[in-house]
């Protein structure tokens, strides 16, 4: 599975303080760059999102295939980020649901076109400051 060549950034701190994940266990996560892109995608757009359509916008910025994006999201991504209480992922109903923006929702993966809302005429998610 390829990762992205590049995904913005996430302020480590600000994801510790909203998330309660331990700060080693939060880098450790955050490495991998499909992980943050995600996390940017999930904060800008309001809960819950669609399997589909989480994947059809990491895979538009990730410069990847959307079925090994897919696979990435729903074998390795989600299911780690839901082990540490970040997310909901219903692999049932394929939904994913982030309850609260744990990154700056104005951040440049917020204007990717076509970002999914579970609402197509919802604006994007204000960020949690």
């Amino acid at each position: 599975m390829s990762a992205p060549t590049s995904a913005p950034a996430i302020d480590v701190e600000r994801f510790v303080q909203f998330t309660d994940v331990p700060l080693d266990e939060a880098y450790a996560l955050l490495a991998n760059p499909r992980t943050r892109l995600t996390l940017h995608v999930l904060s800008a757009c309001e809960p819950p999102l669609s399997l589909g359509g989480l994947t059809n916008a990491v895979a538009c910025r990730d410069d990847a295939d959307e079925h090994a994006v897919r696979v990435s999201l729903s074998h390795v991504v989600l299911p780690k980020l839901e082990s540490h209480d970040v997310l909901e992922y219903d692999c049932e109903g394929d939904t994913v649901r982030l309850d609260k923006p744990v990154v700056a929702a104005a951040d440049p993966v917020a204007e990717l076109a076509g970002v999914p809302n579970s609402s197509s005429n919802d604006p994007p998610r204000d960020s949690a400051d």
